[in-house]
């Protein structure tokens, strides 16, 4: 059964693979806007011949769309390069995966705090509420979340919501350092007031693609 975090992984390094070695048989300018072209035209194609598993098509098409409306304004050699990094960092291919416990979460919240985030997590969010919190920016788990998606043990088996209010793009970035990736369900409008959802799944493992911090660097 195929998996998203693999053929994700799949498409992009094959991609840039695939550009390398059209470089380095003089057939390709290094060059940005040659690279472009190139992937555009390379994402339509895989698109067309059915290359990759269908769990992708999402993420080929939105680029291939992406290509015709933007052009050479498209980053996607620099979207590939970041999501083939962060992946390999965080659920590298061939090797065995690595479950997310609950004393990882817990001490991540803890930093949060450090970091002057306002983190609630005692309250039962079933349907639409309010939680008033203190600051800026803040972070809001689900208690019944915290207990059931570990199902009595210490890994996580179920995918968990965090609800964002204020600085997403410092708490993607966040996230990331301490090893989440982290998967946007909405911006603004969820359970939780003016909070945004995301989800994380276990071993990171999840079917669509995870949020790339602002200014990632492969």
């Amino acid at each position: 059964m195929s998996t998203y975090h693999v053929e994700i992984q799949k498409v992009v390094n094959t991609a840039l693979e695939e550009m390398a070695a059209e470089h380095q048989k003089g057939r390709l300018v290094n060059a940005p806007v040659s690279n472009t072209h190139f992937l555009v035209r390379w994402v339509s194609k895989s698109i067309k011949s059915q290359r990759f598993d269908r769990c992708v098509l999402a993420d080929l098409t939105r680029w291939q769309k992406s290509g015709r409306s933007k052009g050479t304004q498209l980053p996607l050699q620099t979207t590939f390069e970041n999501i083939s990094s962060l992946y390999n960092k965080l659920v590298p291919l061939e090797q065995p995966p690595r479950p997310i416990i609950d004393k990882e979460i817990d001490a991540f919240l803890d930093f949060m705090e450090e970091q002057n985030w306002s983190v609630s997590t005692e309250h039962e969010i079933t349907g639409k509420v309010q939680i008033f919190t203190e600051g800026d920016s803040s972070l809001v788990l689900c208690a019944g979340q915290c207990d059931s998606c570990f199902d009595g043990g210490e890994e996580l088996v179920k995918p968990m919501s965090w609800y964002v209010r204020g600085n997403h793009a410092e708490f993607v970035k966040l996230a990331v350092e301490k090893g989440f990736l982290v998967h946007k369900v909405t911006d603004y409008k969820s359970k939780v007031k003016y909070h945004g959802e995301y989800l994380i799944y276990p071993n990171n493992h999840a079917p669509q693609l995870a949020e790339i911090p602002l200014g990632y660097q492969a």
